[in-house]
């Protein structure tokens, strides 16, 4: 057991493995270390060396030249022949690369010593390889009959079928470097998108920020005045209410100082006649009330409903703020897909417009372009999440939310909402809208004021909302589908008039 442990055990960094495969020098390695033996470290180092017993390195010299040579540099061998079991140079070599007797041999990196490649029981060289057993055997190990019944190949044919697999594996490497490189690419795309959309989205937040406290403010101010009107009414009455009540003792202090008058009198019938000559007037003057003023009570029921209803536009305020947010952060780009345009549709340079010609444009054949209905597909799909846009659409239209798969070529079945795999919102040219799915027509009652339709998909819900974009921006509900979407979604335009003018422009919202 200790033998098979230590067998199992690399001599280099000391891990476990499962399954010993040993170098003809008898040493076995982890993968990793074998790897990093195989990794060219040095300079010129284009052969394996044992990290063990460092088999294979160094210099060997050549056994078929003389010891002595005249320059003092003995030549070097470049190969070894595991069959003349002998190490050659370059001139020596030649034969062996010639003449058709030497081409069996098997011509290995020149090994300076062939002992750890002999057989230890008939010591000649390993020229066979049992693939059943996993070892290197030679040919009288094959005379004996040992592994008769087992799979047994030469070396080079060995060798050959190991390139052909390391062959097969390093195309497949490549291929995963390839897709690699590729996701990383379309990541560090994703990540440069994410920072211009960060960038975006906190300048809208900014805004919001900004028409948030602008509307904080009007409150504010619209509270203030509220309450500074209420005391300045209240103010007006009060000073009304003291400038009746100072008339009336003014009048009294007048009969006052004319009562004190006639008490002062001496004269009889002068004072009689005054008393009776004033009498009526003075009495009635005196017996009037003093004018008492209502008491003053601020109507708090009235502030509270002048403050509710500015509340009121505050939260309607807001929430339309918080709405141009939600559709701006809703909105995905869409481009309109060339090889998919019909001939009759134009598309403009920057993709997000279509118009609806006369003439048949001229455009290449393509699998993918609709040859009978003027129909037009976005470049981008979207299989997860919500989205929105805002399209202006004009004259005859379509606007429709469908998969890819939809039939491109002939008429049956491939116009937008005459199949299964599509929905659509129709305006016809006398501006009736009607809604279709599956060949089935829904008409709608509403009539569109303008021309910008907004349209939005909550694909994990499998909603398609159809809207008109209202002249204040709100959104008028024309009609919602409810489905389960089973492939990835994309937009399409259908453009059936072209005396009406019809075109489609992706609005930027």
């Amino acid at each position: 057991m200790a033998s098979l442990d230590e067998e199992l055990t690399c001599s280099v960094c000391r891990d476990s493995f499962s399954q010993a495969h040993p170098l003809p020098c008898g040493h076995s390695f982890c993968p990793a270390c074998i790897r990093e033996a195989l990794s060219p470290h040095g300079e010129g180092k284009g052969r394996f060396t044992c990290p063990q017993c460092q088999e294979e390195h160094g210099e060997v010299l050549c056994d078929c030249c003389p010891i002595q040579v005249e320059d003092g540099h003995p030549p070097m061998a470049v190969k070894t022949c595991l069959r003349c079991e002998v190490s050659l140079c370059a001139d020596h070599l030649r034969p062996h690369l010639e003449r058709p007797a030497f081409s069996t041999h098997l011509l290995v990196e020149p090994l300076g010593d062939l002992s750890q490649r002999r057989c230890s029981a008939h010591s000649e060289v390993f020229r066979y390889y049992c693939v059943d057993e996993r070892m290197y055997v030679c040919g009288d190990c094959l005379l004996e009959g040992g592994h008769a019944l087992h799979k047994v190949k030469p070396l080079r044919q060995v060798e050959e079928d190991l390139k052909v697999i390391l062959q097969t594996l390093l195309i497949k490497a490549e291929k995963k470097l390839k897709d690699g490189e590729k996701v990383l690419k379309e990541h560090e795309n994703i990540d440069s998108a994410m920072a211009d959309s960060l960038k975006q989205d906190n300048s809208q937040v900014e805004r919001l920020d900004t028409d948030l406290q602008v509307q904080v403010k009007r409150l504010v101010v619209a509270l203030k005045e509220i309450t500074k009107r209420e005391r300045q009414q209240i103010m007006e009455r009060v000073h009304q209410d003291c400038a009746k009540v100072r008339d009336d003792m003014s009048q009294t202090v007048n009969i006052q100082h004319y009562l004190n008058l006639l008490l002062a009198e001496t004269d009889p019938f002068l004072l009689i006649w005054a008393f009776q000559s004033d009498d009526t007037k003075l009495l009635a003057d005196l017996n009037c009330p003093l004018y008492l003023p209502e008491p003053i009570c601020m109507d708090r029921k009235h502030i509270l409903e002048d403050i509710e209803s500015k509340y009121r536009e505050f939260i309607t305020a807001t929430l339309r703020c918080l709405t141009e947010l939600k559709r701006e952060l809703l909105t995905s780009p869409l481009s309109l897909d060339t090889n998919s345009a019909h001939p009759l549709l134009s598309i403009s340079d920057d993709l997000r417009s279509v118009t609806r010609v006369k003439s048949r444009l001229p455009c290449a054949a393509h699998p993918e372009r609709f040859d009978h209905w003027p129909q037009v597909l976005t470049v981008q799909t979207f299989s997860s999440g919500t989205h929105y846009w805002e399209l202006e659409a004009e004259g005859f239209w379509d606007v429709a939310v469908c998969y890819r798969s939809i039939g491109r070529k002939g008429k049956e079945g491939n116009a937008f909402g005459n199949n299964k795999v599509s929905w659509s919102l129709t305006q016809q040219h006398n501006r009736k809208l009607s809604a279709w799915h599956n060949r089935r027509k829904t008409r709608l009652t509403y009539q569109m004021v303008g021309n910008r339709v907004a349209v939005a998909v909550d694909y994990s819900s499998g909603t398609i909302t159809f809207s008109e974009v209202g002249p204040s921006n709100s959104l008028i509900h024309l009609h919602t589908f409810s489905t389960s979407f089973t492939q990835p979604v994309c937009v399409g335009f259908g453009l059936y008039k072209a005396e009406l003018k019809s075109r489609i422009s992706v609005i930027k919202v």
